[in-house]
């Protein structure tokens, strides 16, 4: 995509597109791109200066592949939706005519002034058996297709969290590496082994082709070719996670067996549709949630003896409560709660709609619920990320900070890419016990994260105010008026939802000594 100018950081509006982390955020949020809208968008970025042409996207994003005027405008939809922007307003994207397209928008460029944590160091090794699940290609030549690759991916890696014998680095840090060989994802995630996968279909057929490799040995495990029909998809994501388990010498442990063997869809339009679904969703944009629930909700209708339609319905309406992406966040909660509670009756439950649950409860102030709703995760889905990370929260909320802090921890190990909220977590755990250098710390690498972060300002206020610092409490409270014009600790204060109102009051007490208004 032109010349390599090193890590550079374009931030335009609410926005912000870095080049080394290969993060794209709204207002501090991650929003999950797919890899061709984020590098037409950075095609797009860095060629600001002059009208792009087709070919030239092509050319840049697609690697001269052969792509479709279609596949190329569906390309360009998704970035315009990403941005905020549409085809009839093109305030940041504005076409052409026969000629192409250009990024208007104002864009301020800047180079990082410390490493961007995307890169880092080589991670110590952990104590048991540790993979990383790279994205899976999709060699159809079609990008309508990657749907299935996208698919087959998260199954496999839905399977695996599972699992209490393995460690798994989550999706959010390995989507990092497309492109990347195994030697250097699983070098810097400190893993030892890493599953790498391409799909090609035609019609119903598929061919999956799956390596794992071993790292710290230097060579391939396994590698193998299935020829299968799409419905039949299940049975290869079984033989996979067996030889993954065989090769790890990963022996399940008593009852796992039966949450850990595939539970999924056995007929082409429910199997296709969950795929489709699951591909939409991590798009993370409004349209593309909204688009996903239609997909998963089929699934429901296909099959109402399955959690998988209900979870992954709830999902939708969690993300869209979080980023208020729905006319009513209370609509959208109270959703998300009805369907995660449906999919927890169901016999086939993951611990996915528990996750959610816990997060739900606790804003609720239902504190026993949370908690037990977090364990239970936690219990069914012993690697994944944001089961560690909300069980984490709860925890802190309801004041039990040494377990909060080592569940933040292991969910940072998890993801080694981890968002700033995860290091506000761990800042709250460390300020509860005390631990005012840590929690400075955690807060200070938050904010490098993401610049606008308030919720690891407004702890650095409590932390000056405990050290006696009120000079820099004052400074700090400044900067939380300068980010948010309307904060009060009235409405702080309504949307922390503590156990102990001793706790709370406390720390009201040293943000309204530092200065924040009332």
């Amino acid at each position: 995509m032109g010349e390599n100018r090193g890590a550079v950081h374009y931030q335009f509006g609410d926005y912000s597109l870095d080049t080394e982390s290969l993060g794209f955020t709204r207002k501090g949020d991650v929003v999950a791109l797919e890899p061709q809208v984020f590098r037409l968008l950075l095609c797009l970025i860095e060629n600001r200066d002059r009208v792009v042409s087709k070919d030239d996207l092509i050319e840049m994003v697609w690697d001269q592949r052969i792509v479709s005027d279609g596949a190329l405008n569906t390309c360009i939809n998704a970035a315009r939706n990403a941005v905020g922007d549409d085809g009839k307003t093109q305030a940041v994207i504005k076409t052409f005519p026969r000629r192409g397209f250009r990024f208007v928008a104002d864009v301020i460029e800047a180079v990082p002034s410390s490493p961007s944590p995307a890169k880092p160091e080589a991670l110590a090794p952990v104590g048991k058996p540790s993979i990383i699940i790279l994205p899976f290609t999709n060699l159809t030549g079609d990008p309508d297709q990657d749907f299935i690759a996208d698919g087959l991916r998260v199954d496999i890696a839905n399977v695996m969290v599972r699992v209490s014998g393995v460690f798994i680095i989550a999706m959010t840090s390995s989507n990092l590496y497309r492109g990347k060989s195994a030697e250097e994802a699983s070098n810097e995630m400190g893993v030892r082994y890493a599953l790498e996968g391409n799909v090609r279909r035609a019609g119903k057929l598929l061919r999956i082709s799956t390596t794992l490799t071993d790292t710290e040995l230097g060579e391939i495990v396994w590698a193998e070719q299935f020829d299968r029909e799409l419905d039949e998809a299940f049975e290869v994501i079984d033989e996979v996670i067996g030889k993954i388990l065989t090769a790890m010498n990963v022996k399940l442990v008593s009852g796992e067996s039966a949450r850990v063997w595939h539970q999924t869809l056995r007929d082409l339009p429910s199997l296709e549709a969950f795929y489709r679904g699951v591909h939409e969703f991590f798009k993370m944009d409004k349209s593309s949630i909204s688009e996903a629930r239609r997909h998963f909700e089929l699934v429901a209708r296909l099959h109402p003896e399955s959690s998988i339609g209900p979870t992954w319905i709830a999902s939708t309406h969690w993300y869209e409560h979080q980023r208020g992406w729905s006319e009513s966040r209370e609509e959208s909660k109270r959703l998300a709660k009805e369907w995660a509670e449906k999919a927890i009756g169901l016999p086939d439950k993951d611990g996915l709609a528990q996750t959610m649950l816990c997060y739900i409860y606790l804003l609720d102030r239902d504190f026993d619920a949370a908690l037990e709703a977090g364990k239970k995760g936690v219990e069914n889905r012993p690697s994944c990320v944001h089961s560690n990370a909300f069980y984490a929260n709860a925890l802190h909320y309801c004041g039990e900070q040494q377990k909060a802090r080592y569940f933040i921890e292991l969910a940072m190990r998890y993801s080694p890419i981890h968002p700033a909220y995860y290091h506000d977590i761990l800042s709250s755990t460390c300020r509860a016990t005390g631990d005012l250098d840590r929690a400075a710390e955690e807060a200070q690498t938050a904010i490098g994260t993401n610049p606008n972060d308030e919720t690891a300002r407004i702890i650095l206020a409590s932390l000056a105010v405990k050290r006696g610092q009120q000079s820099d409490a004052a400074n700090v409270a400044q900067e939380i008026r300068n980010l948010d014009p309307e904060f009060s600790i009235e409405s702080f204060a309504a949307g922390q939802p503590y156990r102990s109102q001793e706790f709370l009051d406390q720390f009201v007490a040293e943000l309204r000594e530092a200065g924040l208004p009332e």
